[in-house]
């Protein structure tokens, strides 16, 4: 059996690793049909955070994996990326520096428009994001669950996992 992130060592945190596994899980999801905001995975991310269906959907899957993993999400809005940034601050939960388990949140002028999950810190800092491209790149088409190398230049923060 392959263990996936096993590069993770006894250094990170148990609720860490789990979050980071719990997200590796979700690579390959895809919009089905491509564009739509909607699978009945993304759809069960959305409904479980109270966000319509057809609803951007990266931060109702950081919710979906945080809270499989037993960690704390925000406890309204947490389809929404500001809300994230607002929760984590008011808990002091936010941080610039990233670590395994981590958000990562994306966005400009202090707005949150992006988020997903820090799968790797070293030699280069990975994420898992839904709702982003396939092609890993700052072009977010929107259509699936992917690791990515994270764009230094568009983080905003990160926020740190908390038990529940």
């Amino acid at each position: 059996m392959i263990q996936s992130a096993a590069w993770l060592d006894g250094a990170v945190p148990a609720l860490a690793q789990a979050i980071v596994r719990r997200a590796m899980c979700d690579i390959g999801i895809v919009e089905m049909p491509p564009g739509s905001n909607r699978s009945r995975r993304i759809d069960e991310y959305v409904a479980a955070v109270g966000s319509p269906p057809g609803s951007r959907w990266c931060a109702a899957a950081v919710a979906a994996w945080w809270r499989d993993c037993g960690a704390q999400i925000p406890p309204v809005n947490a389809g929404s990326c500001n809300s994230w940034v607002a929760w984590s601050r008011q808990l002091k939960s936010w941080s610039s520096i990233p670590v395994a388990g981590s958000a990562v949140v994306y966005g400009s002028n202090g707005i949150a428009t992006h988020i997903g999950v820090v799968v790797r810190v070293t030699p280069r800092l990975l994420s898992v994001e839904g709702n982003t491209s396939l092609a890993g790149n700052s072009d977010p088409d929107g259509i699936a669950v992917a690791i990515k190398q994270v764009a230094a230049s568009r983080v905003l923060g990160y926020i740190k996992p908390g038990g529940a």
